[in-house]
C-alpha cells in the first residue's frame, strides 16, 4: 500500500481512500476489522426501518471551496507512482510508461482538482437513527459490532474529475516530469503545465471518482437490543453529547472515524 507523508484534509476530518472506487456514497456502512475498516457494501437505510424520521435526503456536487489548495497528498516515490498509475487507468487517461525516472527518495505531490461534495445533514442523519429501528434479520452477520458501537455511517464523500501531479527530490527542488507524463496519457487527456513542474491531467469524459470520505460512529445506548422483550428501549444515535445547543451544523457532535496519515482500502 502506498504511504501517505502527508494528508492536509485530515484537518478538515477527511479520511483517504487507497485506491478511489465507485460505490462510496453517504450513508454507506462501514466497519473496522483487524486491517483498519470495511464496507457493508449497503446504505443505512436498507439495515434500520424506517419510524419516525424520514431517511436524510443526500445534497450532491456541492462545489468545495473552504479545502481548495489542501486537497494535495504527499507519497513517497514507489507509492506515489502506484496511485498515479491506477488514476490515469481509473479515469481512462492511459497507463503509466515504465521508464518513469523518480528516484526512491523523492516524493509525488498528487492534488485533486474541481472537486465536489455529497453529503448528508449530521442532524437528519441523527434523527432518522435515533428515531428508526434497526432490522434483526438483516443484521445477523453484524449484531456485535452493531451492539458494540463498532459501525459508522458515511456523511460526505469527496470526488474529482481531473489531478495534478509533481514531483520533488529530498531538497525540496521540483524533478521535471513533464515529458513522462504526456507520453503515455490518451489523446483526449488535456496535459497542461503549472507552476514548478506541476503538470494538470483532466480528461473531460471521465466520471468523478470519490477520494475521500468522513463517516460518524454508530453509538448504541441499550446492550439488551437483541432480546425481543427489550428492544424498544434500545437507542442509537450518532449525536455523542446530549442537551448540547447548537449554533449551527458544524457544531454538532459526534464520533468520527479518524485515520489521519494513514490511507483506507475499501
Amino acid at each position: 500500500m502506498a504511504k501517505v507523508i502527508k494528508n492536509p484534509l485530515s484537518t478538515y476530518g477527511y479520511n483517504l481512500i487507497a485506491l478511489p472506487k465507485e460505490g462510496i456514497a453517504p450513508l454507506l456502512l462501514l466497519y473496522k476489522n483487524n486491517k483498519g475498516v470495511s464496507s457493508l457494501e449497503n446504505s443505512l437505510i436498507d439495515f434500520f426501518a424506517i419510524s419516525d424520521s424520514p431517511p436524510p435526503s443526500i445534497s450532491k456536487e456541492n462545489k468545495i471551496i473552504d479545502i481548495k489548495g489542501d486537497s494535495s497528498v504527499s507519497f513517497e516515490a514507489e507509492g506515489g507512482i502506484n496511485v498515479l498509475d491506477w488514476l490515469l487507468q481509473k479515469l481512462r487517461m492511459g497507463k503509466l510508461a515504465g521508464n518513469l525516472k523518480i528516484e526512491s527518495a523523492h516524493q509525488v505531490q498528487i492534488s485533486y482538482e474541481n472537486v465536489t461534495e455529497d453529503k448528508v445533514s449530521l442532524l437528519d442523519l441523527d434523527n432518522f437513527i435515533s428515531g428508526s429501528e434497526p432490522q434483526k434479520n438483516k443484521f445477523n452477520t453484524f449484531k456485535e459490532k452493531l451492539e458494540n458501537s463498532e459501525l459508522f455511517v458515511v456523511n460526505s464523500i469527496l470526488k474529482s474529475d481531473s489531478f495534478s501531479v509533481s514531483a520533488a527530490d529530498q531538497n525540496g527542488h521540483s524533478v521535471d516530469i513533464e515529458g513522462n507524463i504526456k507520453g503515455v496519457v490518451d489523446a483526449n487527456v488535456e496535459v497542461s503545465k503549472q507552476t514548478n513542474h506541476t503538470i494538470l491531467l483532466k480528461y473531460e469524459k471521465a466520471d468523478p471518482i470519490v477520494f475521500a470520505f468522513k463517516a460518524q460512529r454508530i453509538i448504541y445506548d441499550k446492550k439488551k437490543w437483541w432480546e425481543f422483550f427489550k428492544k424498544d428501549e434500545a437507542k442509537f444515535r450518532i449525536k455523542d453529547q446530549q442537551g448540547v445547543v447548537l449554533k449551527n451544523e458544524s457544531d454538532f457532535p459526534t464520533e468520527p472515524f479518524i485515520a489521519g496519515n494513514e490511507l483506507i482500502d475499501l
